[in-house]
């Protein structure tokens, strides 16, 4: 429908041509009617008009002066006079003003259909013109921002050589010769555990990313801080370049923190942004792009909507001895101690956070740390235990959790749950404290003064009724297994060093090398030295 307005300053023609001219039938709606030229130009400037139909006599502003102003501020809208007059003059003046038609009164419903019917044509086709034209500026539009975008994301992952890259950069008319530049990648939180989604929220985070990208590009263009392009997996890349080092630091602090509070309060969604280290020459950009892209990583260990830079996570890397960690773990899981596998699971967390390890090398050692525990359940003789606990299911559960925190959760409760197994099983028979005392051994074999008491002092049981359980579950006696334990280790020494004998006597808890010796050979029907000699050649 197009819209019309009836100027005219005679009370009962406007409500004549209003109530006896079917509007609709022709393709418009009566926008409103008014006395005079003036009101005419009040109401077009607050609504939006297609067409004005207008006597020329008015007080104020008459029909050829209000054709005149619409000519000049409005020359979109169409003008036909509908007049008393047949006066040349007048008629000359209106082809002047561009109006479409020049009526005299009176005028037939038939005749009035007629012209109006010939004008829709005419506004169909230049609405028709007009979209096909908006359309192709669109398109171009478009395509010249697709081809700027690829010639940035080119230059910032290094995808093609220096000098076609500042070929290109010229061609779409980039300047980006600057004396330091940096990169920094940014990513909405979700897609970390994009895998979880439906396809519905996947949808939804699409749109969020096109978000994201309008609002990146805002605050950089705003601060003229770079250049913004879309990446790869709804990431998006900024290319920081400036002249002065001084003020460039705070200018990339400042608009990706504005990247952040802006995304918070637009859509609620937390944001990622890593960032590379600083380059002095644009044929090192993609080193700070792929600086970025390592840093993005970190947020599984240091938490998202905040920004992380190379340098500081290099920095603050720490060497960290997982081991012993490990090592109180699998222990603790073995007594079913669960206040202790608590510390122990916050222990490992805090370490993977001060060491800031990275998803993969975090997610090593969660698998080693289920490899360790599967190994002892199997150990105790437990084979059958739920489908949901099984080792390949629950790694699958840690290894897409999103956050360290969720994959460290997941592993406390399956130890809980191992533990719990093993403790049934250990207590079958009293088989729990020969786990226990043959897990102490191999964990003191080294101490000379290791010995049947101490066991028991450690396990808090007597000695008479720990060797009977001790007996009846393992089928062989305390100090049996602990000699095959320290002979297994100096064999282990004997063909892996070159170490003396003495030292190696030492080491596996021996304060005598001769009689160690004579305790090896009467174990394995070699003297050390025979041993060592063998396995060397």
């Amino acid at each position: 429908m197009y819209r019309i307005l009836l100027v005219d300053d005679e009370a009962l023609i406007r409500e004549g041509v209003s109530e006896n001219v079917q509007w609709g039938k022709y393709g418009y709606e009566l926008a409103g009617s008014c006395e005079n030229g003036r009101e005419a130009l009040e109401f077009i400037e607050e609504n939006q008009v297609d067409v004005v139909m207008t006597d020329i006599c008015m007080p104020y502003l008459d029909g050829m002066e209000l054709s005149e102003r619409l000519s000049e501020k409005y020359p979109n809208v169409k003008v036909i006079i509908l007049s008393g007059y047949d006066d040349f003059e007048y008629a000359k003046k209106a082809i002047r003003y561009g109006v479409k038609e020049y009526l005299l009164k009176p005028i037939t419903a038939c005749e009035m259909g007629n012209v109006l019917g010939g004008l829709k044509k005419e506004l169909d086709k230049e609405r028709d013109l007009e979209r096909r034209i908006s359309h192709m500026k669109a398109t171009y539009h478009k395509g010249q921002m697709l081809l700027y975008s690829d010639v940035i994301r080119n230059l910032i992952t290094g995808s093609k050589p220096e000098a076609e890259s500042r070929r290109e950069l010229m061609e779409v008319g980039a300047c980006t010769d600057a004396a330091i530049y940096r990169v920094a990648v940014v990513e909405l939180d979700i897609y970390a555990k994009t895998d979880k989604l439906s396809e519905q929220c996947k949808k939804e985070s699409s749109l969020m990313a096109f978000v994201l990208y309008n609002i990146t590009q805002e605050i950089v263009k705003k601060h003229m801080a770079g250049e913004v392009c879309q990446g790869k997996d709804h990431r998006i890349f900024i290319l920081f370049y400036a002249d002065k080092l001084s003020e460039f630091e705070a200018l990339v602090q400042k608009v990706s923190s504005e990247i952040i509070a802006q995304m918070n309060r637009s859509t609620h969604m937390d944001v990622n942004i890593g960032m590379g280290g600083y380059k002095r020459k644009m044929r090192d950009i993609y080193l700070s792009y792929e600086e970025a892209e390592e840093a993005l990583e970190y947020h599984y260990t240091l938490g998202g909507n905040r920004i992380q830079e190379i340098e500081s996570i290099y920095e603050n890397k720490k060497m960290m001895d997982i081991e012993n960690t490990l090592d109180e773990i699998i222990l603790h899981v073995k007594e079913n101690h669960s206040r202790k596998l608590e510390e122990d699971m916050q222990l490992l967390l805090r370490m993977l956070r001060d060491g800031i390890y990275d998803r993969r090398s975090a997610g090593t050692v969660l698998q080693r740390t289920v490899d360790l525990v599967d190994e002892a359940r199997k150990l105790s003789e437990i084979e059958e235990i739920p489908e949901e606990l099984q080792k390949e299911n629950i790694l699958q559960e840690i290894l897409i959790a999103d956050k360290l925190e969720e994959a460290v959760a997941i592993l406390h409760r399956w130890c809980e749950e191992i533990g719990g197994c093993l403790d049934n099983r250990k207590n079958i028979g009293g088989k729990k404290y020969a786990v226990l005392a043959i897990d102490y051994i191999e964990k003191n074999y080294a101490d000379s003064e290791l010995s049947l008491n101490s066991v028991c002092s450690y396990l808090s049981i007597s000695p008479s009724r720990f060797s009977s359980i001790f007996k009846t579950s393992t089928g062989t006696t305390f100090l049996e297994v602990l000699s095959r334990i320290r002979m297994q280790k100096a064999k282990e020494l004997l063909a892996c060093t070159d170490m003396k004998n003495y030292e190696i006597a030492e080491r596996v808890g021996f304060n005598d090398p001769h009689y160690f010796s004579i305790a090896f050979k009467k174990t394995t029907g070699q003297s050390p030295t025979e041993y060592a000699r063998g396995m060397r050649r």
